[in-house]
């Protein structure tokens, strides 16, 4: 046929141009032959044999540049007259052999040569893998950020951090080695695919999705697993879906399978990395005027009452009720917040920057509408998840004249709701808390208990009182209010009309009721600030009782073996040897209270007869490191229970007596604590003592003696 002849022709004289190395020429011949002209086979042949000499071309200019780096100049020209024997129009051939060429020319290498060899061998196409790595690693980290939406609902709690820190782990390890492999792959081909290879990648995606999921529905406890169902099914879909098309693919080439593996796993890393992504306790803080303008002064304030909420809490309450530590509410650490700066245009590119920073999970909007009324938004991954608009007369507080303060009172409630809301998904955040589930307490605690933001004047005690009923009343749960509000109560009775016993029994009830402060495990830290607290009050009151001599001499034993039990179990908590606190905040209180805890030990084994007195005396020197002003007043009142031993010598005595004299002139210094050293029962034997009577006196009370010798 004539058709047939000239496809024959046109394979004929195609084989002669491919097996002299022109390649391009072949490749055209080939492709001229149509279907229609009948036997076409010839050209598919044809083609294929072109594509396989040009395949092994590029592989000899490959070897022969290897050969370059490694110095076998000869062998590099052997390689690539033969790529060029294979490919007469291989470019890259040419300039291998013009670059041996010129290497050839110069024997001795020099600093430039190897400078240059060494830029255009390495430090250039490493260069363009770190650029395309790290833009790829940015893309995917943004699409993580951008699944984290879906994958993660609003009212989702977070797992724990051991879960989400592995399973984010993998999952940036797997988002880097796709933004890694893909140009290293393509640039310098590290080895060629195998059967193996697929296997291994296929193993890889099983056991990747399938410990994911696992680690999933673990952390996710009872029904909390439908809300990540999302998670689940993509995983499963993703997973199964690489595993099939790389297995079942067998028409495709191993290149093409371990594309899909590759492809399979960078899914599954964005799908862990979002899922992590979407649980941080990373929180934005801004706050508005009702303009709109950004009040960066207020920001700031509220971004310092998220990191230490509560921590104005009464250094010292009245009747050594409290410990010199504080019970600070907040446990979000510094790192963990931020705020947006004033000004429009760098607000403008801040609020652009942080909407695509992947990592930020919550956002918090506070709109202060005037000094009464503050509207919140607080969003989790862009998704609205609560809102709130509270007024003063909400929160049932005083008028108040001083508008700064006003709106520190409407920011420090912004800050109570914040933090109630994202304690409900991030658990950790509950035991500072303190039981705590409604925010209306949380602020009106607060409120009460800091010296900012309640007015100095006469109606103060009795206005925190109120506000720290309030709070109980609003939440029963809230331990910190409730303690809070028990010494308020009491800290405005006189000190001669004070039950101190009625008062430690009244602590002890609520320390040792059912699910209360005393059930609480040490492993939970966050607690241990007040129970500190606690156990110091009620050691401390149940002391004053047992010397008060108005209670009988039953009730004093009660009251001996009651305050034995709170000072040694607050003496446990203070000793490093017996428990080792992890926060660096109880570790300082832990120090600060221990010489505290130790001379409560030693108060009661003051008052311990089977104890010697000389053994006693030997206890309280005044040889050591100096004092607080809280310890000396503690000691102070050691001393005056060693002066009550009956056992005791006179000139032992008036010893004590003198050291509770020495450690009150540095003790007592404001008017508070000679209020409290008047009516503390353990200075009751120093009432007629002169000095005592001096130190213990008010300055309007000595003007009035001298005004009245000045009359007589």
């Amino acid at each position: 046929m004539p058709s047939d002849t000239v496809v024959q022709q046109a394979c004929k004289a195609a084989d002669g141009h491919r097996l002299a190395g022109s390649l391009d020429r072949a490749k055209t011949l080939y492709q001229s032959v149509k279907a229609s002209d009948g036997d076409q086979w010839c050209a598919v042949d044809g083609l294929r044999l072109v594509a396989e000499r040009h395949q092994d071309a590029v592989e000899l200019v490959t070897a022969g540049q290897l050969m370059i780096r490694s110095g076998d100049l000869a062998g590099a020209e052997d390689k690539f007259d033969d790529a060029l024997r294979l490919d007469a129009g291989s470019a890259a051939a040419v300039a291998g052999i013009a670059r041996v060429s010129d290497l050839k020319s110069r024997l001795l290498p020099t600093a430039v040569s190897n400078s240059d060899r060494f830029y255009r061998d390495w430090a250039l196409p490493l260069g363009r893998l770190v650029v395309v790595a790290a833009i790829g690693m940015l893309v995917l980290y943004a699409l993580a950020g951008l699944c984290s939406r879906w994958l993660v609902k609003v009212d989702a709690v977070a797992w724990p951090a051991w879960i989400r820190r592995t399973m984010g782990s993998v999952g940036a390890f797997l988002l880097f080695a796709a933004a890694v492999m893909a140009p290293l792959f393509a640039m310098f081909s590290p080895f060629t695919p195998t059967w193996t290879e697929c296997w291994v990648g296929a193993l890889v995606i099983a056991l990747v999705g399938v410990g994911a999921a696992a680690l999933v529905l673990w952390a996710a406890r009872g029904d909390e697993w439908l809300r990540w169902r999302a998670l689940l099914l993509s995983l499963d879909v993703v997973m199964l879906a690489g595993i099939l098309s790389m297995l079942l693919s067998s028409a495709l080439s191993y290149d093409v399978r371990l594309m899909f593996v590759h492809i399979t796993l960078t899914v599954i890393g964005v799908l862990l990395t979002a899922a992590a992504l979407g649980q941080n306790l990373r929180l934005q803080v801004e706050v508005q005027q009702s303009d709109g303008s950004v009040n960066a002064a207020s920001s700031d304030y509220l971004l310092a009452r998220m990191k230490g909420l509560g921590t104005e809490t009464p250094q010292s309450l009245h009747k050594s009720t409290s410990t010199p530590g504080n019970s600070p509410l907040s446990q979000i650490p510094v790192e963990e917040l931020s705020v947006l700066p004033a000004g429009k245009i760098v607000g403008s590119l801040t609020r652009l920057f942080f909407a695509l920073r992947p990592d930020l999970t919550w956002r918090a909007r506070v709109t202060l509408v005037d000094d009464n009324r503050v509207a919140i938004s607080l969003s989790r991954n862009g998704q609205h998840a609560a809102s709130a608009v509270f007024s003063r007369p909400d929160l049932h507080l005083p008028e108040d004249p001083d508008q700064e303060r006003a709106k520190a009172q409407m920011l420090t409630g912004a800050a109570a709701f914040i933090l109630v809301q994202l304690s409900a998904v991030h658990e950790a955040l509950q035991d500072g808390l303190y039981g705590a589930s409604q925010w209306r307490s949380v602020a009106l605690q607060v409120i009460a208990c800091s010296k900012s933001l309640l007015a100095e004047d006469e109606t103060r005690d009795a206005t925190k009182v109120r506000l720290l009923a309030k709070a109980v009343d609003e939440d029963p749960q809230n331990e910190l209010a409730l303690f809070e509000y028990l010494w308020a109560s009491y800290g405005l009775q006189p000190h001669e009309e004070t039950d101190f016993g009625g008062f430690a029994q009244a602590i002890d009830a609520q320390y040792h009721r059912c699910e209360g402060v005393s059930k609480v495990s040490d492993r939970r830290e966050g607690w241990m600030p007040l129970k500190i607290r606690i156990l110091y009050s009620s050691a401390t009151q149940w002391l004053n009782g047992y010397v008060d001599p108005g209670d009988t001499d039953a009730d004093r034993t009660a009251m001996l073996v009651s305050a034995r039990e709170s000072a040694d179990e607050l003496n446990r908590l203070c000793d490093p040897s017996e428990v080792v606190w992890k926060g660096k905040e109880l570790q300082r209180q832990q120090a600060a209270m221990r010489p505290l805890a130790r001379n409560l030990v030693d108060s009661f084994n003051a008052l311990q007869e089977t104890t010697e007195a000389g053994q006693v005396t030997a206890q309280h020197s005044h040889e050591g490191p100096p004092a607080s002003p809280r310890l000396a007043y503690d000691h102070a009142c050691t001393h005056m229970l060693i002066a009550r031993r009956r056992d005791l010598g006179d000139e032992a005595r008036q010893q004590q007596t003198e050291y509770a004299i020495e450690d009150l002139r540095y003790a007592i210094v404001t008017d508070g604590d000679k209020k409290e050293a008047q009516g503390d029962p353990c200075f009751t034997e120093l009432r007629s003592d002169p000095r005592f009577r001096r130190l213990v006196s008010t300055p309007q009370v000595r003007r009035r003696k001298r005004l009245r010798t000045e009359t007589l």
